[in-house]
């Protein structure tokens, strides 16, 4: 329970920080309807009250400047201040329009991984009950996809299995394609730390050597691309020396003898030649693997950016499975979510293939259990609509003219940029839900000032299934939060009875109705009970219930019991490296700034900190292409090209280049390849080319790409 005590004058209200799904808890002081102070929370769930420099500054963008405060409108060609009643008129009356003459899939919804699970929720009823399309999928199709779509086919739910605490009983820790020092730098590299104290070891699969690996790790630095191939390598080594987990395998899963046969004929040393290793490097990391009963697998967005990022998590599911590897202390293959609710984002119905409550929307059992609980007829529900890049695509296409854009910034985050620029342009009507002018704002017919974490009251879900809540500290600055947009858009749509919701706990409480007897069971979970236990992990069927830290520890989610193993080869990239495009570029995160920077390039101690997006390039790559220091330097794939500044790092592969993606230099790069199953792009994984840059060549000097509430708009009241 956090300590709430202030004077008479203030108060100090409870929440957790808005960027990363580690959801470090903090307070707000607020004096007079303002945020005057961050205050540690010292009790507050995992990281205790410690944060990074983003959780530190984050109450800064509740009041800054750039904030917008009044909606936006489009009127000859510009964007002009209007009153909140004109401007969602005019949201409603385009997509009104556009359903009338040319159905109602013609329009589509795209949301965010960081909304609350409320918003969540809202966003996909809105959707289906309010425009009737089944055309609605979030940024989260950008991260978590493949590792949730391997989660469940091999274990029947889509959720981290066990809890980070446990890596205090972990003997190894494997660290698949997570960059900790810039993603999760508060809790996972001391958790880490811990089990090289213990005398455990770290094994780090990554092209690229973070901060957070040590000099005793062992460091796999594959060739990018061949995380199936090293996965599967390593499952015949621990077959071979006889350490897997006969009557695990016999007891709880099935597929193996499949699995197995499949692997007959694999040759390790070949594997080691494809993934550019020593073989003896992957022998020692089998022996380390298979001779612990306690290890936990912890796989960031490396392996899942990939168009074989599916066969890539399930490769290290079947590793971790043949080994027992689940269901106990130190035990757990787990997905590390990236976003603020990535978890919760997933779960509560804005994705095209999903009802909430994590049930899929072409079951018909499923569908029966949602519409009965929203008082609907199951066949008027949609079902499974396109997902977030093919969104864009038909709208390039003309088959979607209105979309709805809330906490997404397409223009920065979506791959390709260059092709979503025009499929943008392309749309007829367009409205943007966000505190701030974002680069697809650009594109609006009207924009809606959205509410900050500050501004609102809501449950988030954390990357290991624990449910948190925060709490309003201030009005929202611009009069309506989110919740109260999404109801007067769906009331102006046609559908007020099923949005007569006077605020977020109104709408968890339907939320608990919805989930009650599925996996993804919320209805145990009170907001009193979410502040007084400082978060509950779900399934938790009732009041009485503790939540469910551990997953499996009995038997999986599929009807059975059982876990899946499924065969697995490695997936070519689309377009691989040649003599045109010889290197391979690979992008991730800065620990300064978070997703688009819609957020975090707006404030002063943030900026300074990484003002700039700069491409790091290995020393002997660089003095092979000729790259002066501190000079600029032409990247160039099959989609884009753009100049930047690089800096050498001597820990990375030489035929790999890396680029935060947090400016458009570096989606403008990404071709739109997707994995055929998750439909994520391949973000890790673009054959490019380098050259330097003169800067007398260039007519000006690259500087950061960031909008301010001002441009393209005519303030006017």
């Amino acid at each position: 329970m956090p300590d709430l005590g202030a004077s008479p004058t203030e108060e100090l209200v409870a929440t957790h920080c808005p960027y990363c799904a580690l959801n470090c808890g903090l307070q707000l002081e607020v004096r007079g309807g303002r945020i005057a102070k961050r205050v540690s929370w010292k009790g507050s769930p995992l990281t205790r009250g410690a944060l990074c420099s983003k959780g530190m500054t984050a109450h800064e963008q509740v009041h800054h400047g750039d904030r917008l405060r009044r909606p936006l409108v489009r009127r000859d060609g510009d964007l002009v201040e209007t009153s909140w009643a004109e401007a969602l008129d005019r949201a409603a009356e385009g997509f009104l329009r556009i359903a009338d003459r040319d159905g109602a899939a013609a329009n589509a919804v795209l949301s965010g991984g960081s909304l609350t699970n409320e918003k969540v929720y809202l966003v996909g009823k809105l959707a289906r009950l309010a425009f009737g399309t089944p055309h609605v999928d979030y940024n989260g199709r950008f991260c978590m996809v493949s590792a949730g779509k391997a989660n469940i086919a091999a274990f029947g739910a889509d959720r981290m299995m066990t809890p980070l605490s446990e890596l205090e009983n972990a003997e190894v820790a494997v660290v698949v394609g997570a960059n900790l020092s810039a993603a999760f730098p508060v809790a996972l590299p001391k958790l880490l730390d811990g089990v090289r104290k213990r005398g455990g070891l770290v094994i780090v699969v990554d092209p690229r050597r973070s901060r957070f690996v040590k000099d005793d790790d062992l460091h796999l630095a594959i060739r990018p691309g061949t995380d199936t191939t090293l996965f599967n390598a390593l499952l015949v080594e621990v077959m071979h020396h006889g350490e897997i987990a006969g009557g695990f395998i016999r007891d709880r899963t099935s597929g193996f003898d499949a699995l197995a046969r499949s692997l007959r004929s694999f040759d390790v040393e070949a594997a080691a030649s494809e993934c550019d290793i020593d073989v003896e490097a992957i022998r020692d990391a089998a022996r380390v693997i298979g001779g612990t009963k306690r290890c936990m697998y912890l796989h960031g967005r490396g392996p899942e950016q990939q168009v074989g990022g599916v066969d890539n998590v399930t490769s290290i599911i079947n590793l971790g499975l043949a080994l027992g590897h689940v269901g106990g202390p130190g035990r757990g293959i787990d997905m590390l979510t990236g976003q603020r609710n990535g978890q919760g984002g997933r779960e509560w119905g804005q994705r095209c293939d999903q009802l909430p409550a994590g049930r899929s929307i072409e079951n018909d059992e499923h569908r029966e259990t949602v519409a009965e609980a929203w008082g609907v007829d199951a066949a008027a529900l949609p079902r499974a609509g396109l997902t977030y890049t093919e969104i864009l695509d038909a709208a390039g296409e003309g088959s979607i003219k209105g979309l709805l854009g809330i906490c997404t910034n397409m223009s920065v985050s979506a791959p390709d940029l260059t092709r979503v620029e025009q499929q943008m342009a392309a749309l007829e009507h367009v409205v943007i839900i966000d505190p701030f002018f974002s680069r697809s704002a650009r594109h609006a017919d009207v924009v809606l000032p959205g509410s900050t974490f500050a501004e609102e009251s809501g449950t988030i879900t954390t990357l290991e299934g624990r449910v948190v809540r925060i709490d309003q500290a201030v009005d929202p600055i611009a009069g309506l939060d989110d919740i109260k947009i999404i109801r007067a858009l769906a009331e102006r749509l046609g559908a007020p009875s099923h949005f007569e919701f006077d605020g977020a706990e109104q709408v968890f409480e339907e939320m608990r109705v919805v989930s009650a007897g599925g996996f993804v069971d919320y209805s145990g979970i009170t907001y009193d009970r979410l502040r007084r236990d400082d978060g509950v992990f779900w399934p938790c069927p009732a009041p009485h219930h503790r939540g469910t830290p551990q997953l499996y520890t009995e038997r999986f989610a599929h009807a059975d019991g059982r876990a899946r193993f499924t065969p697995v080869e490695a997936t070519p990239p689309v377009e691989p490296v040649d003599a045109n495009r010889p290197l391979v570029l690979t992008t991730g995160r800065e620990l300064a700034q978070f997703l688009s920077g819609n957020q975090t390039m707006r404030i002063e101690a943030q900026q300074r900190l990484a003002p700039v997006p700069i491409l790091e390039v290995h020393p002997d790559t660089a003095a092979e292409h000729e790259l002066e220091p501190d000079g600029f330097v032409r990247i160039t794939s099959s989609v884009g090209s753009s100049v930047i500044g690089w800096r050498p790092n001597v820990d990375l592969r030489p035929d790999t280049l890396f680029l935060p993606y947090h400016w458009p230099e570096c989606n403008r790069l990404v071709a739109a390849h997707l994995d055929p199953i998750s439909k994520i792009p391949a973000f890790k994984y673009t054959a490019v080319s380098i050259e330097p840059v003169l800067i007398e060549s260039l007519e000006t000097v690259p500087v950061v790409d960031q909008l301010s509430v001002h441009e393209d708009v005519i303030v006017s009241t």
